[in-house]
């Protein structure tokens, strides 16, 4: 029961937390909920706060469905977007450590992640969209209107987000940090300049960690300088990622993989609003008014949604599986 209690409440900071400062790795004990969906870019409907459309207050629907879903390319769970084929993406292709990876191989996890972000398929190509709007197999773009923050003029930035012909998140943003901010957003169809998805982890190639190790287990601080250890709020003096729904220190590195691939979501927790150190730049709207974050790094750029809490900070995402 204290368990629980302790969950409802530290999710309850994730949910309601505003964006005036980052939390701390002491805000995500092992039990936590990985969650706070509801205040990250992630949700796009009327309630949400940067990429909204007022045509539903939905938070779900823009990525799954409990009736009708899409099932192609082995899409879960209760997938409600439509996807690009694996063929209209270049995978990485053959490894350092000599693993080749065919567009074929692309799995339904990444395929699903790209479905919002290779900068082609529309946020509102929904399988099955709210009410009685009826269901299209695959997909369909209901053409609604999306805005976004506002600018320092004091006017919504887009209207129609992917709606005419031909528009695209470059289209608008296109100089300085504007483009910078949307860019880094779009993964795009080719995948051979992104670190390898959809790849077989395979602990014999790139000093790669045994896939039965216990995360939390993994020293990160040893080889570092002696402040390593309390530098950062001491993120780096523990390991622990969010696996299932939830922050784990008993997590093996075989958590994090999908059918043995690593995939995007190997790193990354769509659902989890991981605001737990206080090292990263802003990575969303830097330079614009970004009062819906507090101008916080951290708040504005969701944590990248990364899984391990601490973050990235002296590359603790990259070497809990490498062992480098």
């Amino acid at each position: 029961m204290k368990m629980i209690l302790s969950a409802l409440v530290a999710l309850a900071v994730l949910v309601f937390a505003g964006g005036a400062e980052a939390a701390s790795i002491g805000d995500y004990p092992a039990g936590t909920v990985a969650g706070g969906i509801g205040g990250t870019r992630h949700n796009m409907g009327a309630l949400g706060r940067v990429i909204t459309t007022n045509a539903t207050s939905e938070i779900c629907v823009f990525c799954h469905t409990p009736h009708h879903s899409n099932k192609a390319n082995n899409l879960t769970p209760l997938w409600n977007k439509g996807t690009q084929a694996p063929s209209s993406y270049t995978a990485y292709g053959t490894t350092i450590g000599g693993t080749s990876i065919a567009n074929t191989d692309i799995g339904s996890t990444t395929l699903a992640c790209l479905s919002c972000h290779d900068g082609v398929t529309t946020f509102d190509n929904l399988v099955n969209a709210p009410g009685k709007a009826g269901v299209v197999a695959g997909g369909s773009n209901l053409a609604w209107g999306f805005d976004m923050p506002d600018t320092p003029l004091g006017w919504s930035q887009i209207d129609h987000f992917f709606v005419t012909g031909g528009l695209n998140c470059g289209t608008c943003h296109i100089t300085a940090d504007r483009s910078a901010n949307v860019t880094r957003l779009i993964v795009g169809s080719d995948l051979s300049n992104d670190h390898p998805v959809s790849v077989a982890y395979d602990p014999s190639k790139g000093g790669l960690r045994p896939t039965d190790t216990v995360i939390a287990s993994i020293d990160l601080t040893s080889d570092l300088a002696a402040s390593a250890a309390t530098a950062f709020s001491s993120n780096l003096a523990q390991n622990r990622w969010a696996v299932s729904g939830f922050v784990s220190d008993s997590a093996k590195i075989s958590d994090l993989l999908r059918d043995g691939k690593v995939e995007c979501s190997s790193c990354h927790d769509p659902h989890f609003n991981n605001l737990s150190w206080d090292e990263a730049e802003p990575t969303w709207a830097d330079g614009l008014r970004t009062t819906w974050c507090g101008d916080t790094g951290e708040a504005c750029s969701d944590g990248q949604f990364l899984r391990r809490i601490g973050g990235n900070t002296g590359s603790g995402v990259c070497r809990t599986c490498h062992n480098k």
